[in-house]
């Protein structure tokens, strides 16, 4: 029988691992109001509704990572452990020793994962997984059954990859000025918003590939 649409919608493609993300966000970690770049993948992220919707995932994200930073020695050990299922694998730092900036933790870094209910705003609970790393908010809005730490490596990759590009001007400029360099980027590391498990020798390729299609647009 025919799915309904709602299912139909949210069924993957053939061959693929599993159903696309449902969008990401680069913003300010001062403001909820300031967004430097996103992307949907899914067509209720981007209907009229898209500009508050927005604002409501980086004000929920703007509250966790102030948590965070002012809840004491106390509440970062216990991060520190809680967290330890989505440390990311040693390898995805090899690249990082030249870029301007490192996501590796430190000073002004911080992560985490929560929940969105289903609202008006959202027809389905959502997952997000954010890294802050030099003030800078990277937010992956996923779907409830998305692995989280897939989420949480990518964004490694993703931050690493940017840091790399641009690392002769500030990420935020950068980024809101070259949406196209940044899309290219995601279209090798989140290709069609999907999700993938990256071992080291892939990455390796795709940051060839990434680097061969940005110098061609330079």
């Amino acid at each position: 029988s025919k799915l309904p649409a709602s299912r139909a919608r949210s069924r993957p493609a053939a061959g693929a691992c599993a159903a696309m993300v449902y969008g990401l966000m680069v913003h300010s970690v001062d403001s909820s109001q300031t967004l430097h770049f996103s992307f949907f993948y899914n067509p209720e992220g981007n209907d009229g509704r898209k500009k508050t919707r927005q604002q409501t995932i980086m004000r929920r994200i703007l509250e966790e990572h102030l948590f965070q930073m002012h809840s004491g020695d106390q509440h970062s050990s216990v991060k520190s452990k809680a967290s330890s299922s989505l440390d990311d694998a040693d390898w995805l730092f090899r690249f990082a020793s030249d870029s301007k900036s490192s996501t590796q933790p430190g000073p002004d870094y911080t992560e985490g994962i929560l929940r969105l209910q289903a609202s008006a705003l959202f027809e389905y609970p959502k997952l997000v997984v954010w890294k802050q790393v030099d003030r800078v908010m990277y937010t992956l809005v996923c779907e409830p059954l998305d692995n989280p730490l897939l989420g949480s490596n990518f964004l490694t990759l993703f931050i690493n990859e940017l840091n790399d590009h641009f690392r002769k001007g500030s990420i935020v400029e950068e980024v809101a000025a070259r949406p196209d360099e940044v899309l290219a980027i995601l279209n090798f590391l989140l290709p069609g918003g999907q999700l993938m498990f990256t071992n080291f020798h892939l990455y390796k390729h795709l940051k060839a590939q990434i680097t061969k299609v940005l110098s061609q647009k330079a």
